[in-house]
């Protein structure tokens, strides 16, 4: 859950960047824009959920419920939770109360979801053995024959075919493929990512791709981070009154050479096109200052979209959102819920569920479910009731395979309180006799009058 949503607004923020300030010179506040988008897209997802008086609308609640169930790396808020495996099923059980005495454990099975996580840790253990590599590559620089101490850096000498370059403080370069004018254009514009740190900005980028290699939009942002600090360079060493053309012919000589130092600030690192056709541009306009006043609506929209309000409302589905914690239809002392999900309950029974169960204030919300064959087979969903408690399950199988959801809460308290798969061991004869001969699936309400609410399939003779 956390990933997917770093992930989401990483892509939307630098789909805006992309759109609107790829192109503008203000490139000092474009550096401090794509590290923000960085910085945003790791913080807000751990920000508390803001506050309203009013919910979503169904259709931003319904995407924001699809969020958690996309991702195969979904974080599950659990209270007292443990987490048990059973055939081809992968279940999160949550309960007040220790598994039940007749559930079936069995050796743990390779999932889907676990497959998927496998071949994400392997590809960021890859791109990590990479990154320390060209880290080796780069400490090996400082045993070069010629180290010359200069103000703020060191100029490391060397006699190889490779372009010139800068490291944190090492300027690495050939001094002998250079004339004396070009040699200086290069120092000045090294020296200006050394005296700037540009080589921190690389490596955050570099870090954040091995968390986010799968999505592509990371690999772009890595490239547009090196291509505007080679813009803040250029630019500063034109400041200095250096030739534009004698520069820009520099440019074009040096983009030949190999590249082999993808962590440092190479004088040829970004395409060489784009630096010289910004160079040439000299447009300041208002509308392009106006552009940057559109990220932070869109910063706040993105928080108010990946976490959402705390209202009552958010775990609902297709119920009263006015209903409140001290209404008279809440669950009362002696009242006893029971509900059976299996493979044979229909996306309309759910339906009727959550509606019967919000008038109890016992809140269920489904954020995905699969059919096949008109057989249940993968069921993520919520279960809430405010201020006393709130449970997640994750239920796959296949065919036969899908194992029954149980919960129970048996004289309105919470002592009494089983969620996860299973009958549980401590509740009532009349309750047990209920989930194994009564109910099909579906929901019981067992009303301390004698009446009950019944929504799904029953057998009861009477």
């Amino acid at each position: 859950m956390y990933l997917l949503k770093a992930n989401l607004i990483l892509s939307v923020l630098f789909g805006a960047y992309w759109l609107l300030l790829r192109n503008e010179r203000f490139f000092q506040l474009n550096r401090l824009i794509l590290l923000s988008i960085l910085v945003s897209a790791f913080l807000l997802p751990l920000l508390p959920q803001w506050q309203s008086s009013t919910p979503s609308s169904p259709v931003i609640a319904k995407v924001q419920g699809q969020i958690a169930t996309v991702s195969p790396f979904a974080s599950v808020p659990a209270i007292e939770s443990n987490t048990t495996t059973s055939g081809n099923t992968s279940t999160q059980v949550v309960g007040a109360n220790p598994p039940p005495a007749d559930s079936t454990k069995v050796g743990p099975t390779i999932s889907f979801s676990m497959i998927v996580l496998g071949l994400y840790l392997i590809v960021a253990a890859l791109l990590f053995c990479s990154f320390l590599f060209q880290l080796l590559k780069l400490y090996a620089i400082q045993y070069e024959r010629d180290h010359v101490k200069e103000d703020g850096y060191t100029q490391v000498q060397h006699d190889r075919d490779i372009p010139p370059f800068s490291f944190f403080k090492l300027l690495v370069i050939n001094p002998s493929t250079f004339d004396h004018d070009k040699l200086q254009q290069v120092i000045a514009h090294e020296k200006v990512h050394i005296r700037q740190r540009h080589t921190l900005d690389i490596l955050l980028s570099e870090i954040t791709t091995m968390f986010c290699w799968f999505n592509p939009i990371i690999w772009l942002f890595k490239r547009y981070v090196k291509l505007n600090l080679e813009y803040i360079a250029d630019e500063a060493v034109l400041d200095t009154g250096i030739d534009r053309k004698a520069y820009q012919y520099h440019l074009l000589f040096t983009s030949s050479k190999a590249m082999s130092y993808r962590l440092s600030n190479l004088f040829n690192s970004s395409p060489i096109k784009l630096r010289i056709k910004m160079m040439n541009t000299n447009k300041f306009s208002s509308l392009g200052i106006l552009k940057y006043t559109l990220i932070l609506p869109l910063l706040v929209g993105l928080y108010v979209f990946i976490q959402p309000q705390q209202v009552q409302a958010q775990t609902t589905v297709g119920v009263n959102q006015t209903s409140k914690n001290n209404s008279s239809n809440a669950l009362q002392e002696g009242e006893n819920v029971y509900i059976k999900i299996n493979r044979d309950v229909s996306a309309h029974v759910l339906e009727q569920m959550t509606e019967e169960l919000a008038k109890k204030d016992i809140f269920i919300k489904i954020n995905n479910k699969n059919y096949n064959n008109d057989y249940l087979t993968a069921i993520d969903m919520d279960i809430h009731m405010p201020n006393r408690f709130q449970h997640h399950i994750t239920m796959e199988g296949d065919g036969s395979d899908f194992k029954t959801i149980i919960f129970v809460m048996e004289s309105g308290k919470k002592e009494h309180l089983y969620f996860g798969e299973g009958i549980p061991r401590n509740i009532s004869a009349k309750g047990r006799k209920v989930l194994t001969e009564n109910l099909i699936h579906g929901m019981l309400i067992l009303k301390k009058n004698g009446k009950i609410t019944m929504t799904g399939a029953y057998n009861f003779d009477e």
